[in-house]
């Protein structure tokens, strides 16, 4: 059975070269930040975007402050289960037959456990979680 929660995903840019992400998450770690998740894109514009889940809200936004960090914020569902066969389809089954639209999502499968964050209307997101959990 999955798990759901609702979470903060920080969004921010860095340049776009060599090192960059190294000296980011060396800091990450000097300061004792946990992310529960992690993306990057590389733009046109030599940037990248980075979207993160931290494991303590306020602990990553001191940091983002302090790192002057330019970072957006946007609640989004956090959803884990023990890997079986067709969790996935349940889950898409179950925000199907809902009414409730994924604006965004990204899944990922390690060792025995699934993921995934989802992106949809905020004020469908408690729903979400009664729904799944």
């Amino acid at each position: 059975m999955p798990t759901a929660r609702k979470c903060t995903v920080f969004t921010f840019n860095l340049k776009d070269e060599p090192g960059q992400l190294l000296t980011l998450t060396n800091r990450l770690r000097a300061a004792d930040i946990t992310l529960r998740s992690f993306w990057a894109t590389s733009n046109p514009d030599k940037t990248s975007t980075l979207r993160c889940i931290a494991e303590r809200d306020p602990q990553f936004r001191d940091f983002a402050n302090s790192a002057e960090l330019n970072i957006s914020e946007e609640q989004a569902m956090y959803i884990v289960q023990s890997e079986n066969v067709g969790g996935f389809l349940r889950v898409l089954e179950n925000l199907a037959n809902a009414d409730i639209n994924i604006g965004d999502i990204h899944a990922v499968t390690l060792e025995d456990e699934q993921g995934w964050v989802v992106w949809t209307d905020e004020e469908q997101l408690d729903s979400l979680i009664d729904l799944i959990g």
